[in-house]
């Protein structure tokens, strides 16, 4: 038997305390790698004598089997996996002063009858559910409230995604143990360094189904060349030589990652679920990780829960997730303290500190169900020179020392880079954050998803309206969002659309830089070049000249000069448009003859 570390006894004899009542749950939270089994073991150890039984519920052979071994090795426990013992018809197994290793699929399935799974189990016995999070899906609900005896629930997370969704329904009380943060200060687990691409190339999530992005989801909103090759660029730029664990999205992804390694010559390997790999196989693939013949391991949502492998000095994060449980058990396996006293490096691909905030941030866990997340500031702010995810209190990196985002000249208030560049398209108002949108950005803030057309058609409804403020602000928009589609010849109608819009609320400089950007975007247009090229000439050649965008611009700017008594700069506007008319037309006809 081991000896437990001092937070594990102080754990073990506050749940002691809370099970003595009869027939109570009780929920147990530590950290990933904490050693939750091990204080299972300590408890059970005292708690199997005359004749008490227990259960020991998990969702995955390989932890049965593994959660088995730790209990006879480690405290000498009488433990085995019995889910292939049990004959259908039958209750479950059980095993005097010793503990039945069951698979929650199968008591899902078992009891969903007239069936007493439990009936060979009484009031003194004790169910320990692993991995309790898991508890309000159905077949583990449906097992704990027919359980006869106690309930011990264990998890590093007391989470579940569904805003609605608590464990104050099937837990009375929940023992708390020490957060990250001290298990790190105590050299128990090992610091985390988190670092992330810019945003735009982030691993980003789309659809959403149970409150999880779906993996099918998540790779239609993805271009397969972030996903896999500036993946693997990200990691060679800054993990390169580091024992990595990889987290893919999907079998398919994985294989692609695999893949893009390999053609790096950088050794990789797959593991996948019992079903899709041999347990042999998989012993292989930890036997070569752990001795190095394997740089970088990639699994698909294997190597989290419990899962027993070698130590990794990075973790990869190659998916998206909105459940903080997922965030810190693959974040997790990368925390076990190094030989040299050194961190984990997190490579967050797909930005999820910016949902759930670092490894290390101190959390009030609840068995309560959550109500709508607090808004407020990003929970990390971002380096954009060493890449480094930092919390929100630091000015400058304390990697590099460069800024990390600048005071707002409308509210004074310091706001990271993220409140100026993704939410604040808006470069007339270039002092003011995203906070003060009231003030400065009547129209809402912008969404990257949303098309600049649809953009484009708001300001003409707000413009008929009268409502400017708004128009100028979805102009804005629009011409944001064309950027990002690369569209020139619309950016440079969108630019003309809000030049007119500055010159009709007298803010004649602003029209003028508009009226420039889109000369220059005109020029980049396509069509323009293919007429100045060698144009074949087209039959509907005056509806064309209306449309051609440099023509727009040249005639817009020239009404506003017109209208505004200068003359002279209207004449050279006047020119361009007549030599470029001329050009045109040459160019038509010499097409038509």
């Amino acid at each position: 038997m081991i000896e437990l570390r001092d937070y594990q006894q102080d754990l073990l004899e506050r749940s002691q305390t809370a099970l003595a009542p009869e027939g109570v749950r009780v929920m147990t939270q530590l950290p990933t790698g904490g050693g939750k089994t091990e204080i299972a073991g300590a408890l059970l150890k005292n708690f199997l004598v005359d004749g008490r039984k227990a259960v020991w519920l998990t969702h995955r052979q390989e932890l049965a089997e593994q959660s088995a071994d730790r209990l006879k090795e480690h405290w000498l426990i009488a433990a085995m996996p019995l889910t292939e013992a049990w004959s259908r018809g039958k209750p479950a197994p059980y095993m005097p002063n010793g503990v039945a290793v069951l698979k929650s699929q199968t008591v899902g399935r078992r009891n969903s009858g007239e069936l007493k799974i439990w009936e060979d189990y009484g009031p003194d016995d004790l169910l320990v559910v692993d991995e309790v999070h898991h508890a309000p899906a159905p077949g583990w609900e449906r097992a704990i409230k027919q359980w006869p005896g106690r309930v011990w629930g264990l998890t590093a997370t007391p989470w579940r995604l569904s805003l609605r969704e608590g464990f104050d329904h099937l837990f009375d009380t929940l023992v708390t143990g020490p957060q990250t943060a001290d298990l790190q200060d105590q050299k128990y687990l090992a610091r985390s360094r988190v670092l992330a691409p810019s945003e735009e190339n982030w691993i980003k999530g789309k659809e959403i189904g149970q409150g999880e992005y779906s993996p099918s989801g998540i790779e239609r909103a993805n271009d397969r060349v972030i996903m896999t090759t500036l993946a693997v660029d990200f990691w060679q730029n800054v993990a390169a030589g580091r024992q990595t664990i990889a987290y893919a999205v999907s079998q398919g992804h994985a294989c692609n990652l695999v893949k893009a390694f390999r053609d790096k010559d950088i050794a990789a390997d797959l593991i996948l679920s019992t079903s899709e790999t041999s347990q042999s196989e998989r012993e292989r693939v930890k036997r070569d990780f752990e001795a190095r013949r394997i740089k970088v391991l990639v699994n698909v949502a294997v190597v989290t829960e419990g899962f027993d492998l070698p130590d990794a000095s990075c973790v990869m994060i190659t998916r998206p997730t909105k459940s903080l449980a997922l965030y810190l058990q693959m974040v997790g396996r990368g925390l076990r303290p190094k030989d040299d006293d050194g961190y984990c490096l997190v490579l967050d691909l797909a930005g999820n500190a910016y949902e759930h905030g670092l490894p290390e941030k101190e959390r009030e866990w609840s068995l309560a169900a959550r109500g709508n997340p607090a808004t407020g500031e990003p929970p990390v702010s971002h380096c954009p020179e060493c890449y480094l995810t930092t919390h929100p209190k630091h000015q400058k990196c304390p990697e590099c020392g460069a800024d990390l985002g600048k005071y707002c000249g409308n509210c004074g208030a310091f706001r990271p880079w993220s409140r100026w560049t993704i939410n604040c398209p808006m470069t007339e108002h270039p002092t003011a954050c995203d906070r003060c949108d009231p003030n400065y950005h009547s129209g809402g803030r912008f969404d990257p998803k949303q098309g600049s057309h649809s953009y484009a058609k708001r300001a003409e409804e707000c413009g008929k309206r009268g409502d400017l403020e708004r128009a100028l602000t979805n102009w804005s928009f629009a011409i944001h969002a064309a950027r990002t589609e690369t569209t020139p010849g619309l950016l440079a109608r969108w630019c003309v659309y809000r030049a007119k819009l500055h010159a009709e609320m007298d803010n004649i400089g602003l029209a003028e830089a508009d009226f420039a950007d889109a000369e220059s975007f005109a020029h980049e247009h396509r069509n323009i070049r293919t007429w100045l090229d060698g144009y074949e000439g087209r039959d509907d050649r005056d509806t064309y000249l209306k449309m051609m965008p440099l023509l727009i611009v040249y005639e817009e700017r020239r009404q506003m000069y017109q209208e505004l008594g200068r003359h002279e700069e209207a004449e050279l506007d006047r020119q361009k448009l007549k030599e470029l008319s001329d050009k045109v037309a040459t160019r038509s006809n010499s097409g038509k003859a």
